[in-house]
């Protein structure tokens, strides 16, 4: 709450919404990727992320404080069914996986374009010769 502000002026924000932003806009996870580490749709994930930097921004604009409650989610770490522990494990472990082939796939795209770059610098070093 800033200084100053009621606690009646709070805006709710749901766990759900709290836990898009903090995917996309601090741990720099694309929104494909959050909405899979998530569980949930990419639908779904934007309307998540889209609500919540609505409220933030009104909060801010309007110096008005964040209410961080409600929504429908499992902790992980706590106890709760074998399944669960599994499930989350095993999503874990494809977004992992997701990531790693994404890097493999950027790290091959850099290469293309280094070894373009230095054939092109070639290039014109030879064109330079020749004239």
């Amino acid at each position: 709450m800033p200084e100053g502000c009621p606690k009646i002026e709070a805006i709710s924000i749901p766990l759900e919404e709290l836990e898009a932003v903090r995917l996309v806009d601090l741990l720099d996870l694309d929104q494909e990727e959050a909405a899979f580490y998530m569980g949930i749709s990419r639908k779904a994930f934007w309307n998540d992320l889209m609500n919540a930097r609505k409220k933030i921004a009104s909060a801010l604009v309007y110096g008005m404080g964040l209410r961080i409650e409600g929504g429908s989610f499992v902790l992980r770490g706590t106890e709760g069914s074998e399944d669960i522990v599994g499930q989350t494990r095993q999503r874990d472990m494809e977004l992992m996986e997701r990531e790693r082939a994404l890097l493999q796939s950027r790290v091959e795209h850099l290469d293309t374009r280094i070894a373009s770059l230095k054939g092109s610098n070639k290039i014109s070093l030879d064109k330079r010769d020749t004239e």
